[in-house]
């Protein structure tokens, strides 16, 4: 079993900035501590809780104030040492259950209130190590599934913003994490987005220009016929005759061909004169000549030629040109726009520089053939003076015919998209466009890496909500098994304390993220809430009196001690545990402390009423006890020294100290006498404070030059001064008068001072 044996050392903490204890100093398995209040009980019972529980911060809490050094605790448990080095415990942590003001506001009530969070600690008391430990477990994992929880909404942001930025800002993590895979997703997604932008153009694709086809000139073919055509019913020797006639008048003459001025000529009256020269014509036999060689199929013949020759020269005037350059100019505008549009484009093209070079120079090549055929219309053109020619243009026209072809299938593919916009849905495509744009984000390597994270947390979320659903079984199975009876166990002590009250103890709630007590004072059968707060009606506050209120919290800490099964193996400490409790249940808390020594490892009681600490010296067995106090023996310093229970305890008008108080307080005694017992109050308290240093019949004198002897950070070092001036001051009235000395007078107030000195050395002392 772990006891504290021996305080070794404390400094700066609460009252001690030095605490001495004599080495022949131990603690028993009941140690009784006794101590006026506010010289350091409260203290001893922080740095105990401070180590049982690894709480550096209870007793940093405590540092002395205005003073230098840095704190220090050393406690010897079961051989060896449990040291506080100013920052940490280190060595053994003994279990230890501290009744004192703490605990109660820890677990029972501050003031007049009773907070959740009291009842929260209280179920942690009620359930004890096993139910901590379950609990410290499924606060573990509230932990983790904390953390993991803000992991997730972190990586779930992420991903929700992926979604967002993919155009689905209300689409849910769990959905874009399940988008599957797009296959082609680059090929896909540009196709969808000529869709939206098809669909958001919708009308201005309906409205907008197509391109339309280029001239086509007319087949080499066609434009050639008449090249090779003659005219029926023309003799070759009157074409012979007629060409002869024309060699002999034409020659050296200029103007347009001679056939053509002949053919022309005809058209004057034949009863006139010659319309050629004027002259009287009385032989018509060249006239009629004339009037056979140009015949309708002659005149139908020239015609033609005269056509194709305005065509050919159109193409001379640059009017091919201009037409097709300023139609290809307007269809690459269209092609444009609608592309702008639609996402469809046309690769029609045509070099127009080169294919209108390429037709003017077939145009008037083939021009100057056709003026030859116009000057003699009846002889065919042979084949071989313009087929290279016809070829040419048919070229250039097959270039042309190709691009009309581009351009017609092109505005039939517009044509179609028009008709297939007509019942599309602007924000069905958006969200189609968003969907396969989300799929191909989901399925990026950063992101799918960050969907894997998130599936990997919420499995280990399920486990661990699994798990901690387990412990909450565990908990409250062992729960009910330590409250079953802890209700009749709790009544029954406010029974033999002779409380007004019960309490009706409930299974814990789990209304908040931590389980709490549950339960219900009883007044007169009635049930008043702990946490009532209208003060109108019945309440803690109002119901109970600071004595009930001391009772309830002693009897739930004996009954959560004395069910806990670790008690053999627990130190009990109980700090002034009779303070605000009536006179009647001190025997009960007295008998409680003895079955308590029976049953824990060690049993520490802190008072600072001796009646009290009497009690528990005349009940529990002698061989088990040891008392001690809590003594000052020099300015600034504290030390714990044995402690005569008996002698502090014996009638008051029997003791030294007793009557030197008694003087202070209320000028009782022969001041002669009370300047005497200064020296044995003093004598008295050194011998036992010190045992080791001091003899057991050390007078004054001896103490004093054993002090100034000492170590310089010996711990009555600061008294010297005052010891010197009361030995001096009571040199004279400790022993028999001496012959021929001084008689001296002994002023009330000067007496007091030195009582009041000696007072002040001597706290903890009977």
């Amino acid at each position: 079993m772990p006891t504290l044996q021996k305080i070794i050392d404390i400094q700066k903490v609460g009252r001690f900035e030095k605490m001495n204890v004599p080495g022949s100093l131990r603690f028993t398995p009941v140690t009784l501590v006794f101590g006026e209040n506010g010289w350091g009980k409260s203290t001893l019972a922080d740095i105990l809780r401070s180590l049982t529980r690894n709480q550096p911060d209870i007793i940093r809490g405590r540092e002395t104030l205005a003073t230098g050094g840095r704190q220090k605790v050393i406690l010897l448990v079961d051989g060896q040492q449990s040291a506080f080095d100013g920052s940490a415990w280190i060595g053994s942590r003994p279990r230890v259950a501290v009744f004192d003001q703490v605990f109660i506001n820890e677990n029972v009530h501050s003031g007049d209130s009773v907070s959740h969070d009291h009842l929260k600690r209280q179920y942690g008391l009620v359930v004890g190590a096993d139910g901590v430990a379950l609990i410290g477990r499924i606060q573990t994992v509230d932990r983790e599934l904390k953390e993991i929880g803000q992991t997730l909404k972190e990586k779930e942001s992420v991903l929700q913003a992926t979604a967002a930025a993919s155009g689905l800002p209300r689409m849910s993590v769990s959905d874009f994490a399940g988008l599957a895979a797009l296959e082609d997703a680059d090929n896909v997604i540009t196709e969808k987005e000529t869709e939206v932008r098809r669909a958001t153009e919708k009308e201005q694709i309906r409205t907008a220009s197509l391109p339309q086809p280029l001239p086509v000139p007319t087949p080499a073919a066609d434009l050639t016929a008449a090249l090779v055509q003659s005219v029926d019913g023309v003799a070759s020797d009157l074409h012979r005759r007629l060409q002869d006639h024309i060699a002999r008048h034409a020659a050296g003459r200029d103007g347009p061909p001679q056939e053509v001025w002949l053919e022309a000529g005809l058209a004057f009256d034949h009863t006139q004169d010659c319309p050629y020269c004027g002259q009287e014509l009385h032989d018509r036999s060249l006239i009629d000549l004339y009037r056979d060689y140009f015949s309708a199929a002659y005149k139908a013949l020239a015609a033609d030629v005269k056509q194709r020759r305005q065509t050919l020269e159109r193409y001379g005037r640059g009017e091919f040109r201009q037409a097709i350059g300023t139609r290809a100019d307007a269809n690459r505008v269209a092609i444009g726009n609608l592309k702008t549009l639609t996402g469809e484009g046309c690769e029609a093209t045509l070099d127009i520089e080169s294919l209108s070079g390429s037709m003017e120079a077939a145009a008037a090549a083939l021009d100057h053939v056709f003026q030859q055929k116009q000057q003699d219309l009846v002889t065919p053109v042979a084949a071989d003076e313009y087929e290279n020619l016809a070829r040419q243009w048919d070229s250039g026209r097959a270039a042309i015919i190709a691009y009309n072809q581009e351009i017609a299938a092109y505005g039939e593919r517009i044509e179609g998209i028009r008709r297939a916009q007509a019942g599309v849905n602007l924000d069905s495509v958006k969200n189609e466009l968003a969907v396969l744009q989300a799929r191909k984000r989901r399925h990026e390597p950063d992101t799918s890496a960050i969907v894997a994270d998130r599936q990997a947390l919420m499995d280990r979320q399920k486990a661990l909500k699994d798990g901690k659903d387990e412990l909450r079984d565990q908990l409250t199975a062992h729960t009910k098994r330590v409250t079953e009876g802890l209700g009749m166990t709790i009544n029954a002590y406010l029974d033999r304390l002779g409380a007004g009250f019960q309490i009706d103890y409930q299974p814990p709630n789990y209304r908040g993220k931590e389980p709490a007590a549950e339960y219900a004072i009883l007044i007169n059968k009635t049930p008043v809430p702990p946490r009532a707060d209208d003060v109108a009606g019945p309440s803690f506050k109002n119901t109970l009196s600071s004595g009930d209120k001391s009772v309830l919290a002693l009897a739930l800490f004996l009954a959560t001690v004395n069910t806990d099964p670790y008690l053999a193996d627990t130190i009990v400490v109980l700090d002034d545990p009779f303070t605000s409790m009536d006179e009647f249940r001190r025997t009960f808390t007295v008998n409680e402390i003895n079955k308590l020594a029976d049953r824990a490892a060690q049993v520490l009681v802190f008072s600072h009423e001796l009646g009290f600490l009497r009690l528990l010296w005349d009940r529990i067995d002698q061989s088990k006890i040891t008392a001690c106090a809590i003594q000052t023996g020099a300015p600034g310093m504290a030390s714990l020294a044995t402690f005569d229970l008996e002698q502090a305890t014996r009638p008051r008008n029997e003791t030294e100290r007793m009557k030197m108080i008694q003087f202070i307080d209320a000028t009782e005694g022969d001041p002669g006498e009370i300047r005497a017992l200064l020296r044995k109050v003093l004598e008295h308290f050194y011998r036992n404070g010190d045992p080791e240093l001091f003899a057991a019949d050390e007078m004054l004198d001896g103490i004093i030059r054993k002090i100034e002897a000492a170590p310089a950070d010996y711990r009555y070092k600061g008294a010297l001064d005052d010891l010197k001036d009361t030995n001096f001051y009571t040199r004279n009235f400790h022993h028999a008068p001496i012959p021929g000395s001084v008689a001296e007078s002994t002023p009330v107030e000067e007496l007091k001072t030195y009582c009041r000195r000696v007072r002040d050395l001597t706290r903890g002392s009977a």
